[in-house]
């Protein structure tokens, strides 16, 4: 397994100042990959792909604490001497939808649909450590992406109409596609990311039954959004008030449809 020589050159010309500065960096100007009026790209060393995965998880865009993760990860790794592409390797398994939360929440969704079993592991935290050739993980934008300063949590009509975010969607994303397993199955965190896989299968770039279907995104902004999604509140529960109640159409279809492909997968 390894990266592109493209993807080793882009973050040698970031390393030394990732050793230098390691999760200061994050916000750092000479850190912004482009900025187009009200959106802006910010560099994540999250180009490793991992050929060999039987799973693909994506998500929309890189957050904070992954950025964090990630440029103390790449500090810590490049301080050790680990050759470029090693390390890349490393900021993945530190980075990749970690956090205090989201880890967590993406882990109890798994569990819930048995994926342990639909990968032959015993336990699925071991996806970011002993078992970490089974799983790849990426975002539709795949270096984090800001609205208006903020974390961008738009649709994916919006990344394809903005010329910056399908550019990045097309060279980060799309062309890494042909480099993955074949008979990867694909997960998607949310609307937009399940959106994406969709729009690639239209393409022919995936396979229909790759795409297995969405859960919510495991974010700790998204509030009682995990909870709902998992059946453990039901929708007359929720605070009149609570921004859930504009997603459990949503939240109910992509629950159902994940249900239903992995009970399928589980029994072949």
């Amino acid at each position: 397994m390894s990266t592109t020589s493209n993807t080793l050159a882009g973050f040698a010309s970031f390393a030394n100042e990732l050793v230098r500065r390691g999760e200061d960096a994050v916000g750092a100007a000479d850190f912004v990959l482009d900025a187009e009026g009200l959106y802006e790209l910010w560099y994540t060393p999250f180009e490793y792909v991992n050929k060999d995965a039987r799973l693909v998880i994506v998500g929309i865009t890189p957050g904070m604490n992954q950025l964090r993760l990630a440029y103390e990860a790449a500090r810590n790794a490049l301080q050790a001497g680990m050759e470029h592409d090693a390390v890349l390797r490393a900021i993945k398994m530190a980075g990749a939808f970690g956090g205090s939360s989201m880890r967590p929440n993406l882990l109890k969704m798994l569990r819930h649909f048995r994926f342990e079993q639909f990968l032959g592991v015993d336990d699925l935290s071991s996806l970011w450590g002993s078992n970490a050739r089974l799983i790849h993980t990426t975002s539709v934008v795949p270096h984090a992406a800001f609205k208006r300063g903020k974390m961008f949590a738009g649709s994916f009509e919006e990344v394809l109409a903005n010329p910056l975010l399908r550019a990045t969607f097309e060279q980060d994303f799309v062309s890494t596609l042909p480099l993955l397993n074949g008979d990867a199955y694909f997960v998607a965190l949310g609307p937009c990311p399940l959106d994406a896989l969709r729009w690639c299968v239209a393409k022919n770039l995936l396979k229909e039954h790759q795409v297995l279907g969405a859960l919510c995104h495991p974010s700790s902004s998204g509030g009682s959004m995990t909870r709902y999604y998992l059946r453990e509140i039901e929708r007359g529960a929720l605070n009149p008030k609570d921004p859930v109640l504009h997603r459990c159409d949503w939240l109910d279809a992509a629950y159902n449809g994940m249900s239903s492909r992995i009970g399928t997968l589980l029994k072949a």
